[in-house]
């Protein structure tokens, strides 16, 4: 259902004339990131406080120098957390806070430290803070990674305060699991020439403590922890770091702050589409904004079948104020989101231009009639989930209660494939710099190496500051 674009947003009351400078204005803040300039700058005045005869010069100082990296990565023993953080270090040019090696050098000097270490214990939470914010404050204007910390909920509270200068962004969760972690962490304990056999109660300790404080780290920090799935050993190593690099999401080009993705993907049925989703939310630590199923969710919560209703034949009214209402929770607007099968009309699109939810990246996935009509005519549904199937799944349970929805007969896609075709030229040119195209008729990984090539290529904008600095 088409809606007139002027009844979104605040603009609709507007006469003309006002309504084309608010466009306009708009348009300009948008396109040129201003919202997250002053968000950035106002941030920094409230962290650092600087007097008010100076904080003018401070503002200046602060638009002169990049943004300095400020990590933290978590990660079981025996994950080679350390390597990685030492690449991070490196690539980035920031400093590599080894709180391990930090405390070993205190145990030195301290008898309590050095008991506590051996024994597999945890070092007092007050001594691990305070040797940790010093090495904070010293590199906070060059930047840095923190490897192993917190690893307390208590040492996670003292990072998040004015006195440490720090409110964390980007905390890396690397994950893998038990029986790799054991095993690599055995293998550690090996090399340093100890029995794995006598320090067997040393390392169930050293997991059972990671296991038991892990779970509320991840919940204080749940609306900016980006949990990375890392292999065994060595294997991947490349892989994975270009993963955590996607998910630091620096901006190579200027001193300006870089806000957080807001990807759209879009594309008929069958394109692709939510596959591509889930493989760019995890290389760069967005949301997964699957549109499908939050209507699904509140399609249940009216009572309808999961299976009647796709998301082409709700009204506009209706799937913006539920893509909307998703969009400003905490965890999208602080790790940034992708959204799936949005917009699909001009006046979705106009409703993320006008609600400033512009995306930085709007990528079409193209595939022909044939393919849409191939593709869907492989596809079930389970209607108890709302999830689609193009192989028949393992679970009988699950296999035994497969339907083929009503939308996915061919009649029914031909429609939602001329649908797609009237409306997605007018919604790409809401949104003309940022919107591209990829061929989508290849395979998952082909397709999910091209849309990550669009993510990452640098727009005009974007350049033009890069040769300004320069």
């Amino acid at each position: 259902m088409a809606v007139p674009v002027q009844t979104w947003g605040s603009m609709g009351s507007l006469v003309a004339e006002q309504r084309e400078f608010g466009e306009q204005t708009a348009d300009y803040l948008e396109a040129n990131e201003v919202h997250d300039l002053f968000g950035h700058l106002l941030r920094q005045v409230v962290v650092n406080q600087p007097p008010a005869d100076k904080l003018i010069k401070f503002l200046q100082d602060q638009l002169r120098s990049k943004p300095p990296l400020a990590v933290c990565v978590l990660g079981p023993p025996g994950i080679s957390r350390v390597k990685y953080c030492a690449q991070i270090a490196a690539e980035y040019k920031v400093q590599h806070i080894h709180v391990g090696k930090l405390l070993a050098t205190l145990a030195r000097s301290k008898k309590e430290i050095k008991e506590a270490m051996d024994n597999g214990s945890l070092v007092d939470d007050a001594v691990v803070i305070e040797a940790v914010s010093a090495e904070m404050h010293k590199y906070a204007k060059t930047g840095w990674v923190l490897d192993g910390f917190p690893r307390t909920k208590v040492q996670a509270k003292a990072i998040c305060t004015r006195e440490t200068g720090f409110a964390v962004d980007k905390v890396l969760l690397l994950h893998t699991g038990e029986d790799a972690i054991r095993a690599n962490f055995m293998a550690k304990i090996a090399a340093a020439g100890y029995s794995t056999t006598d320090r067997e109660d040393l390392i169930n300790s050293r997991l059972q403590q990671y296991q038991r404080h892990v779970i509320s780290i991840a919940e204080l920090f749940k609306n900016v922890i980006r949990q990375i799935e890392v292999n065994a050993g060595e294997e991947g190593f490349d892989g994975i770091m270009s993963v955590i690099k996607g998910n630091l999401h620096v901006r190579p080009y200027a001193n300006m702050p870089l806000r957080s993705h807001r990807i759209c993907l879009v594309g008929v049925c069958s394109s692709g589409r939510t596959t591509a989703a889930k493989s760019v939310a995890k290389h760069y630590g967005l949301v997964h904004v699957d549109v499908a199923m939050l209507l699904r969710k509140h399609q249940q919560s009216k009572g309808q079948q999961l299976e009647t209703v796709p998301p082409e034949w709700v009204s506009d009214e209706e799937l913006c104020s539920i893509v909307g209402h998703r969009l400003g929770d905490v965890d999208c607007m602080r790790k940034g989101w992708v959204l799936d099968g949005f917009p699909k009309t001009t006046a979705q699109g106009e409703f993320l231009r006008q609600s400033h939810l512009w995306p930085t990246r709007m990528v079409h996935l193209q595939i022909s009639l044939d393919t849409a009509l191939a593709r869907t005519a492989d596809r079930q549904v389970d209607p108890l989930t709302g999830a689609a199937y193009y192989k028949p799944p393992a679970n009988a349970a699950i296999l035994g209660r497969l339907v083929t929805a009503d939308y996915d007969v061919p009649a029914k896609v031909k429609e939602r494939f001329k649908q797609h075709l009237d409306t997605i030229g007018h919604v790409m040119r809401t949104f003309p710099v940022v919107s591209s195209t990829v061929p989508a008729e290849v395979g998952a990984l082909e397709l999910s190496s091209m849309v990550f090539e669009k993510i990452d290529e640098p727009l005009p904008t974007e350049l033009a500051q890069s040769s300004e600095q320069e």
